[in-house]
């Protein structure tokens, strides 16, 4: 092992808590680690988008369960769009459990100290919050629940159902190589009666599945409203911690994974020096801030103006190359331009205008 340096805390060891101290501690950091779990329960997020970091990642972990390349995008439980990748999917169905259980094991054998108890505002030399979804407030998170259900199922296939007038989605993803498991969830804004959620989702399974079977159920609070945050009051942030979540479709495996490696980066760089690692953080962090900051104000768009303009309309009248990009996790601010010239969308947008 490469020499250790100087002190840094890390408050839990989710994703991207464990991602951290894996590639810090890689790097010979001296660290000291919270979490109050001994071993790692995924609450839900079965699904990681593919880019160098996040592959590098899932291959080393051996926690691929199995790589879907066709996408039905539905709105209201009615197809509006297919997107085949043919082979070249950007989704990774992962065991979650063993993901962050080897990235946590590997840490400690880098010698990280793991304390298993809450973070109680202990300081390092550098300090970072990773928190996941059940610390803090409630304030600017939805409930989500997810299922995994026996049943029969195309484990090439996935299912995102858009609810605009609801604030959220259902999702059905494939939770086996073959065929056997589905995993089904859904989440809104506002609910947050797990009996009336549960009830929603059970529906939902009974209009789109054969014959199913509860295996498991988890779920969890996600931030979806939250401003981004890198640094305050002398903590640096990552993940959710961080408001870092793709509001529209929920993930945030890929963005507490590359923050993380963004905060990595930039202490491998500037050691202790606070301030340059703030720097470069923003600078390393730049996508990922931009994935999550364009995904909440579509979401929060298409939520605020539902009553006024027929969000479902609007959606089924998106073209298909804007979900190959969003699938692929690489809108920008200039796709929204250039859906904002499409004719097709624009007569949609004008069509759905309540008066």
């Amino acid at each position: 092992m490469v020499e250790t340096l100087k002190d840094i805390i890390i408050a839990g060891l989710g994703v991207s808590g464990s991602t951290l101290a894996y590639t810090l501690s890689s790097k010979g950091f001296k660290i000291t680690a919270y979490d109050p779990i001994k071993k790692y329960d995924k609450a839900c997020g079965e699904q990681i988008t593919g880019t160098e970091n996040t592959i590098g990642l899932i291959k080393k972990s051996d926690s691929i369960i199995t790589i879907p390349n066709f996408f039905s995008i539905y709105v209201n439980n009615k197809e509006s769009s297919t997107i085949d990748f043919g082979g070249s999917s950007p989704w990774y169905i992962v065991n979650k459990s063993r993901f962050v259980q080897y990235l946590r094991e590997a840490s400690i054998s880098n010698g990280v100290e793991v304390i298993y108890n809450n973070w109680k505002g202990e300081k390092g030399s550098i300090t970072v919050d990773a928190r996941g979804p059940f610390s803090g407030s409630l304030k600017n998170k939805i409930l989500v629940k997810r299922y995994i259900l026996k049943t029969e199922w195309d484990p090439n296939h996935v299912i995102l159902d858009f609810r605009p007038n609801e604030g959220g989605l259902y999702w059905i993803f494939p939770a086996d190589n073959d065929g056997k498991l589905v995993n089904m969830g859904g989440g809104f804004v506002n609910l947050w009666n797990d009996e009336i959620l549960s009830k929603s989702i059970m529906e939902y399974a009974k209009l789109n599945l054969k014959d199913f079977e509860i295996k498991d159920v988890k779920a969890a609070p996600l931030d979806v409203f939250s401003q981004y945050k890198s640094y305050s009051d002398n903590v640096f942030y990552v993940g959710e911690a961080a408001g870092l979540v793709l509001a529209i479709s929920g993930e945030g495996n890929r963005p507490a994974i590359e923050s993380s490696y963004a905060l990595s980066n930039a202490i491998a760089k500037y050691g202790l020096e606070v301030n340059n690692v703030k720097n470069y953080y923003l600078k390393l962090s730049k996508k990922i801030i931009n994935d999550s900051t364009l995904s909440r104000k579509l979401f929060m768009f298409t939520y605020k103006y539902r009553k006024s303009i027929d969000m479902v309309e609007v959606l089924n009248n998106i073209p298909k190359w804007f979900w190959y990009k969003y699938l692929s996790v690489n809108l920008e601010l200039n796709d929204l331009i250039k859906l904002g010239l499409n004719l097709n969308f624009i007569s949609s947008v004008i069509k759905g205008i309540k008066y």
